[in-house]
C-alpha cells in the first residue's frame, strides 16, 4: 500500500493452542526426515531420497496448514485492503491488495452451504476473500473489515432478500 502509516490492523486470525500441539511433532518428524533425505541423497539411493522428499513435503504442508496467520490490514482514507499470511513472522506469500471498495457483503452459497465474505469493487466486480461454516464467523470477519474501510455491509444470505446492514448496527 502506498502509506503504511495509516494501515489499520483489523483482523488476526487466533490459532488454538492444541494446534500448535498438533503441529509439533509434524515439524519434529519434518526435521529429522529431513536428514534421513540428505542421507539417502548423499549414498546415491535417489529414487528412497525422491519418496522421503514427498513424505517431508507433505508434513510440512500438514504444519504448516495448522500454524499460518492470517492478518488483515484496512485504510479507510484510500479504501484498501491488504490480506497478509505468515508463518512464525514469516511471510508466505506477497500480500494480496484490493483498491477503491465500495462496500462488503456476506453471501450465502446455498450449493456449498457456506458463507462467503465478498469485497465489491463496482457494481458488477466483486472478489471472494473468505469462506466460513458458519455465518458468525464471516459476519465477525465482514463487520471488521467494513468497520475498517468505513464502508456498508450488505447481508446477502437470505435468496432474493438482501439487506444492508446500517452502520450503527455494526
Amino acid at each position: 500500500m502506498t502509506n503504511q502509516q495509516v494501515d489499520e490492523l483489523i483482523y488476526k486470525s487466533d490459532r488454538p493452542f492444541w494446534h500448535f500441539l498438533l503441529a509439533s511433532p509434524l515439524y519434529f518428524f519434518t526435521i529429522s526426515m529431513s536428514f534421513k533425505m540428505f542421507d539417502l541423497f548423499y549414498t546415491g539411493k535417489v529414487m528412497n531420497g525422491l519418496r522421503f522428499s514427498l513424505a517431508v513435503f507433505f508434513m510440512f504442508v500438514c504444519a504448516a496448514g495448522l500454524t499460518f496467520t492470517k492478518r488483515v490490514f484496512a485504510n479507510s482514507i484510500t479504501k484498501e485492503v491488504r490480506f497478509n499470511f505468515t508463518l512464525f513472522e514469516i511471510p508466505l506469500c506477497k500480500d494480496t491488495v484490493f483498491k477503491n471498495i465500495q462496500y462488503v457483503s456476506v453471501y450465502k452459497n446455498h450449493s456449498d452451504r457456506d458463507f462467503e465474505v465478498q469485497i465489491w469493487l463496482s457494481e458488477t466486480k466483486k472478489n471472494s476473500v473468505s469462506v466460513h461454516l458458519n455465518s458468525q464467523s464471516a459476519f465477525n470477519l465482514a463487520t471488521k473489515i467494513a468497520n475498517g474501510l468505513q464502508v456498508d455491509l450488505l447481508d446477502a444470505t437470505e435468496k432474493g432478500n438482501f439487506k444492508w446492514i446500517e452502520k450503527e448496527n455494526l
